[in-house]
């Protein structure tokens, strides 16, 4: 489970080197380092991280810790005034800052073991997260290596539940596309997958009761999102060809 308790932010120490989606490096009050979004990732793409990073915790995959942290209206009222309007009053996605963690390069690729490139590529497409390529010299895979136990760990999921999602466009620029179409063409491996998604499903209802009221509705009320469009790309799971159409 993500931690609840809200942390509150306590130093912002400057802009993400990475990243298009406006996250700062910031000190939050239970001793930790996040990667802090806010408005800047736009209210939509807080939610789509929450809802899919929650589903990839409890789906195995190694995503890096993550909480909702608490920006203090004072302070996000001076961070304005000093020209930062990314971060605002209310809760924000944090993503912890892991200790012995680098930028991943093509050179890691064969790092990776079959069973997470599999876990990976498949639950992307479930999700339609077409946010994690790599080519031959460059790329925006969203992953970071673990130096200290060599594995790879997943960050990054505000492009989840794309609008404009394109299934040809994934199978050639996904890092693991390959490894999609190995699953495609397995009819037992596309059936154990069907099934732990499915099993997944279910848990959209808690996930969307954690979200924060300043994600989901504007300052008149207004609601921004409903869970029913979320609900229609995971149940796709459910529903005859899932792995060959959006």
């Amino acid at each position: 489970m993500p931690q609840l308790s809200h942390p509150e932010v306590i130093e912002v120490m400057g802009r993400a080197d990475q990243g298009h989606a406006n996250a700062y490096r910031c000190s939050a009050d239970d001793g930790h380092s996040y990667y802090v979004k806010s408005q800047g990732a736009t209210w939509r793409g807080l939610v789509c991280e929450w809802v899919a990073a929650r589903l990839a915790l409890a789906f195995g995959l190694p995503i890096a810790p993550f909480s909702q942290v608490r920006i203090d209206e004072d302070f996000a009222n001076f961070l304005q005034r000093a020209g930062n309007r990314h971060l605002v009053a209310g809760l924000a996605f944090g993503s912890r800052v892991a200790p012995h963690t680098r930028e991943f390069e093509p050179a890691l690729l064969p790092k990776c073991k079959p069973d997470f490139r599999r876990d990976l590529v498949a639950f992307d497409w479930w999700v339609h997260n077409a946010d994690r390529t790599l080519g031959e010299y460059s790329g925006n895979p969203n992953l970071l290596w673990d130096t200290a136990s060599a594995v790879p760990v997943v960050i990054d999921h505000n492009m989840a539940f794309d609008l404009g999602f394109e299934p040809d466009l994934f199978l050639e620029t996904h890092v693991f596309h390959a490894d999609l179409t190995a699953i495609k063409a397995d009819l037992v491996m596309r059936a154990e997958y069907e099934q732990r998604f499915s099993a997944l499903v279910p848990l959209l209802s808690d996930i969307w009761a954690e979200l924060p009221q300043n994600w989901l509705e504007s300052e008149d009320g207004d609601i921004r999102f409903s869970p029913s469009d979320f609900l229609s790309v995971l149940d796709r799971v459910n529903r005859p060809l899932f792995w060959d159409s959006p």
